[in-house]
């Protein structure tokens, strides 16, 4: 099944959604270590429990990195508002063959949303990829309204599903699902390429005609 992730990896390279489709990738980034964060804190489990639980977790786990994301966090008393219903939990829709993890699910005022970690905010609203992760979460777990929990700033944002959003979602489904039957994506270099661990791979890979297309 086509994940959350591949779809997020497509929007920063769509060759580096094919290479995460096909071979996967051991990392351990700041967004790992401040969604360890956030859920160990909501828990009530400490900072060294989140420190302890990436490590069980994570194969790549980074000491430095995780204290970088620590250093950075920031946890709203906002959220005090939001009863946690749930962590980490998963909805499939074998109709589309995607498979969505949301970090959190709260109540707030008698309703349920889902919620999603995310590093540093932009000036005003959301980032593309967090609009299509409310997109895909519209599809496949019919929640109409995503919020996006920006942990370097403490804030909450709220991103209202509409037309639009759902069908720039519905799109970048069908390319993956193209992709996840082999069909190689156009290359393109771009900053992502100095940090990208399938950089020697994908230089020395050919395109084909289909690549143009995805």
């Amino acid at each position: 099944m086509i994940k959350l992730s591949h779809i997020t990896s497509y929007l920063t390279c769509p060759r580096l959604a094919y290479y995460r489709m096909r071979f996967g990738e051991k990392s351990f980034t700041e967004k790992h270590a401040v969604k360890e964060i956030y859920h160990s804190l909501r828990m009530g489990f400490g900072v060294e429990w989140a420190r302890e639980r990436a490590k069980a977790l994570n194969e790549s786990f980074c000491e430095e990195t995780f204290n970088r994301a620590l250093k950075n966090f920031k946890l709203s008393k906002e959220l005090e508002e939001m009863k946690p219903v749930d962590w980490d939990v998963v909805y499939n829709s074998e109709e589309l063959g995607v498979s969505l993890t949301i970090d959190e699910v709260v109540e707030f005022k008698e309703k349920r949303f889902p919620l999603f970690v995310a590093l540093s905010a932009p000036k005003s609203g959301v980032w593309f990829q967090d609009l299509i992760k409310a997109g895909v979460t519209a599809l496949v777990a019919r929640f109409e309204r995503s919020l996006i929990y920006y942990s370097y700033s403490g804030e909450v944002r709220v991103v209202e599903a509409n037309f639009g959003i759902k069908r720039k979602s519905l799109k970048l489904i069908e390319r993956l699902r193209m992709v996840e039957k082999g069909f190689l994506p156009e290359r393109n270099e771009g900053e992502y390429c100095r940090f990208c661990g399938f950089f020697e791979d994908c230089k020395r890979t050919p395109e084909t005609f289909a690549s143009k297309f995805l």
